[in-house]
């Protein structure tokens, strides 16, 4: 059986040496973005790794460095391991012999099973610890530490969180990527059955089981999106691909459920091509500021008639675009 590609690490978009890096907007954004997919993957050194990348980088906003060093001194502190630069080890996925293969398999799982019992030894010595990782969740928190919360809350004894989770996912109102890792928390303690949910604007009814944990588990058409845009990026360099893929895994959980999500699982014909070039401009307008939508639709060879259903599609994106940052809310 072939062996899974391992997960690749984060990089750079764009930089040349990070003395002379400058973060703009838009910059700032996908990072932010791509910290808290590596947080919510528990890849915890990775995240190390790219806040000392951000806090070597010239910034307008001395907010986000504060942010970022309070952060990093945390994973400092609660794994003692991500104060070592990647930089100082060994290559996550250089090529050698079986052993240094199944260490780098092994990393993640590592890292993972670190973190769980951290939060296990936090609930042991404080018996109020669970409580206050369920007051993060109150809305007057910013969802960033909302997604914090709810990372360690998916280690945490389900008969002391499971209830007040439903609770706070039906009554609250929630950023949508802080909802989708909400239910993906109530999969992973084991919960079941159905939930209802407000989501843009939106009342869903939603099977727990069925919440993806991972994205290989979103349904094939939904994933051949990325694909057919990946296709078409390759010349452009592996940054665009990177933030596409960044882009894309956020959108879907953004969107899980809704009407427009149920669509998505019906793509057929030149649809999903008309939603891969919709990903394509949102990543070229979200890097560069602008992007020639004549040009992609001429690369993804869309027909006339094709154009109303790429305007909506683009619309819907911007509205991802406008909203989804975690920290926006």
């Amino acid at each position: 059986m072939a062996k899974s590609q391992p997960e690749k690490r984060w990089s750079p978009i764009g930089t040349f040496g990070m003395d002379n890096v400058v973060l703009f907007p838009n910059s700032i954004e996908y990072y932010q973005k791509e910290l808290t997919k590596l947080l919510e993957g528990e890849r915890y050194a990775e995240a190390a790794d790219m806040l000392r990348f951000l806090l070597q980088c010239q910034s307008d906003d001395p907010q986000y460095k504060e942010e970022w060093q309070s952060l990093l001194k945390w994973l400092n502190d609660a794994f003692p391991e991500t104060a070592v630069p990647a930089a100082g080890k060994k290559p996550r996925h250089s090529e050698g012999d079986g052993d240094e293969d199944q260490d780098q398999d092994d990393e993640p799982e590592n890292e993972g099973e670190l973190f769980k019992r951290h939060v296990q030894l936090k609930t042991a010595n404080d018996s109020k610890y669970a409580e206050k990782l369920l007051d993060m969740l109150s809305p007057r928190s910013p969802a960033d530490k909302q997604l914090l919360a709810l990372e360690q809350l998916a280690h945490v004894d389900r008969r002391v969180v499971a209830q007040p989770l439903r609770q706070w996912l039906t009554e609250s109102r929630l950023h949508p990527l802080v909802q989708f890792r909400g239910l993906q928390v109530l999969r992973q303690i084991g919960e079941s059955g159905l939930i209802q949910v407000q989501k843009l604007g939106q009342t869903l009814t939603l099977d727990i089981r069925q919440t993806p944990l991972r994205y290989e588990q979103f349904p094939d058409r939904i994933r051949d999106v990325l694909v057919r845009c990946r296709e078409r990026m390759e010349a452009e360099g592996p940054g665009l691909l990177d933030m596409a893929e960044c882009v894309w895994r956020d959108f879907i959980g953004f969107l899980y459920g809704t009407t427009v999500y149920e669509e998505l699982l019906r793509l057929e014909g030149t649809g999903g091509d008309v939603w891969a070039a919709a990903l394509h401009y949102t990543v070229q307008e979200t890097l560069f500021g602008g992007a020639d939508i004549g040009a992609i639709t001429a690369l993804y060879r869309l027909a006339p008639e094709d154009s109303k259903a790429l305007a909506k599609a683009q619309q819907i994106m911007k509205l991802f675009a406008t909203v989804a940052a975690p920290g926006d809310s």
